[in-house]
């Protein structure tokens, strides 16, 4: 949690999100994650760094804004949230079988979704606080770097 929170923190937070906000965020993730032989905790953390390493050395951080920074690395922690180890058409040959399991055959949408749920939780409040315009063009984006 702590290598994370330095990441994000090192990105550029926006203003509008504390490191607690941040820490209850990252903490819930980590609780939402399988204990699969590759979809897990440690992957999450490995595309995280990945995708915070490439931004930075391409300078890709410093052109874009700071909600944009943080949009891509939530997505890239969310990106394979509760992911059940298996693939999507594995799901949906399945069937009946993961039927409640996931809100979407596709993973993708799922992780998506299964992210926001997680960020607008009372427990952890990160979103607090932002405009209704903020809030959906965060959603976007993080939805469109999952997808």
């Amino acid at each position: 949690c702590h290598l994370l929170l330095e990441i994000f923190s090192r990105a550029g937070l926006p203003p509008e999100i504390d490191s607690a906000r941040l820490k209850r965020f990252i903490l819930a993730v980590r609780e939402h994650m399988y204990d699969n032989p590759y979809h897990n905790w440690t992957h999450v953390f490995d595309v995280t760094q990945t995708t915070y390493a490439f931004a930075r050395r391409a300078g890709t951080l410093a052109r874009i804004s700071e909600w944009d920074r943080f949009a891509l690395l939530a997505a890239a922690l969310c990106h394979d949230l509760e992911h059940p180890g298996v693939s999507s058409p594995f799901i949906a040959k399945a069937g009946a079988v993961f039927s409640g399991a996931f809100k979407d055959v596709l993973l993708e949408k799922h992780h998506a979704l299964r992210a926001f749920e997680v960020m607008v939780d009372r427990d952890v409040g990160l979103l607090e606080g932002l405009s209704t315009a903020q809030y959906y063009n965060f959603r976007k984006t993080v939805t469109d770097c999952i997808l």
